[in-house]
């Protein structure tokens, strides 16, 4: 686990270097980019339930253990992007807006490259996705979501569902992941193909914060 650590240590180190993000942690949010981060979250969740039973399915016969906690993750998984398009409509932005966007080059990119993994090269590999995202929910999700509550004012509280729900959440799959890694991805080969996509994610994640921000400055 301690190269996925370290790659957990180092997007973390440059969500928080992006300009918007520390805005919004000092208490000056900006909520094009707020609005923004979420429409790209939307076009992320909506593919990641597929993406995670695609790699499930593929692993029944190597990995039963592991294509059974992808299943089951899975159906975790399902209709998380409503929580994205429920916090936008608090926001004042339409689903119909939502749909009819697109997301920044390195929100795509990721899309992509989760799909390319899941499905055609080794589905173990989806572990390093997995644990790159859900630590940044666990990490992330709950001191931004304290952080800006109090920004959005007039919602009420609502516009949070996404941070808020999976910063509660990510906490346990977190655990849930690193215990299933260091337990069943032993195979020097599988192990290598987990921490090479969580490199390839984690920079596109950042990225894909860092073309947001750019994106509602330019």
């Amino acid at each position: 686990m301690e190269h996925l650590l370290r790659v957990r240590q180092r997007v973390l180190d440059g969500i928080v270097s992006v300009d918007g993000v520390k805005e919004a942690l000092a208490g000056r949010l900006d909520r094009a980019i707020y609005v923004a981060y979420l429409t790209n979250v939307f076009h992320y969740a909506r593919h990641s339930a597929t993406v995670i039973a695609t790699a499930g399915a593929r692993a029944v016969e190597r990995h039963p253990e592991l294509a059974r906690y992808l299943m089951h993750h899975a159906d975790e998984e399902l209709g998380h992007e409503q929580w994205a398009l429920d916090d936008l409509a608090a926001l004042g932005v339409p689903a119909q807006t939502v749909r009819a966007s697109r997301p920044v080059a390195a929100c795509a990119a990721m899309i992509g490259y989760e799909y390319y993994i899941a499905g055609h090269a080794n589905p173990v590999a989806l572990f390093g996705w997995l644990y790159t995202l859900e630590a940044m929910g666990d990490d992330l999700g709950t001191r931004i979501a304290q952080a800006i509550g109090p920004q959005l004012g007039e919602t009420g509280g609502r516009g949070l569902k996404f941070l808020a729900g999976h910063g509660e959440a990510d906490h346990g799959h977190t655990a849930d992941l690193t215990r299933m890694i260091s337990t069943h991805i032993t195979d020097p080969v599988d192990r290598a193909d987990v921490e090479h996509v969580a490199d390839v994610v984690g920079e596109l994640y950042v990225s894909m914060f860092r073309q947001i921000a750019a994106g509602v400055r330019a």
